[in-house]
């Protein structure tokens, strides 16, 4: 008898014996049946984000335009335009070794500037403001445990400078005018720089 022969017998009948009793076709045609559905199940499943004709353009996301920008009324922006060419000849040239500097419309809420990080210290803060008869500075390091804070009550048409100790970490810088007047072309700037030794 030779190899062949002896395997294919044992393959056979290792195929077509019953299984716990069953018939060993009946074992051969379910399995075939099952292979059968699934795969009939599976290749009629299609998904239309999985099929992509790699000539169409790609899909863009939409959203709404921002709404268009609040109408411009001359009058004010001319009056803050010739208030911040007063504020520029109070407050003089910007400094050397400046940490943060800016300059806003003080009327309604005021403007906001702001450092990411400073450095342990103290610092000159000098600031001033045209176009008013007075503004406030505040100087804040929110959410910094230990962090430095001050104010300023400016009286316009003059720079006024003060010393404060910051802590390392974010610093902002707010400026505002009292009250709830309509804004007029009010402003206010400020220089934010290490204090020097002996100043």
């Amino acid at each position: 008898m030779s190899l062949s022969k002896s395997l294919g017998g044992s393959l056979r009948r290792s195929l077509c014996s019953p299984l716990r009793g069953g018939r060993p076709w009946a074992r051969g045609t379910a399995l075939l049946l099952a292979v059968a559905g699934a795969g009939a199940g599976l290749a009629g499943c299609e998904y239309t984000d999985d099929v992509s004709d790699p000539t169409a353009a790609p899909a863009v996301a939409s959203r709404q335009a921002p709404p268009p920008p609040a109408p411009v009324n001359p009058a004010l922006a001319e009056a803050e335009q010739r208030n911040l060419g007063e504020l520029q000849a109070v407050l003089g040239t910007r400094p050397d070794g400046l940490v943060l500097g800016g300059t806003g419309g003080i009327g309604g809420s005021g403007f906001r500037h702001s450092a990411a990080a400073v450095p342990q210290g103290t610092y000159t803060l000098t600031a001033a403001c045209t176009g008013a008869p007075n503004a406030f500075l505040t100087v804040s390091q929110d959410g910094l445990r230990g962090g430095g804070r001050a104010e300023m009550n400016l009286e316009c048409g003059a720079a006024a400078t003060t010393r404060v100790d910051l802590g390392a970490g974010p610093v902002q810088i707010q400026g505002f005018r009292p009250g709830t007047d309509p804004a007029a072309g009010e402003v206010a700037g400020f220089w934010l720089v290490p204090a020097g030794p002996g100043s």
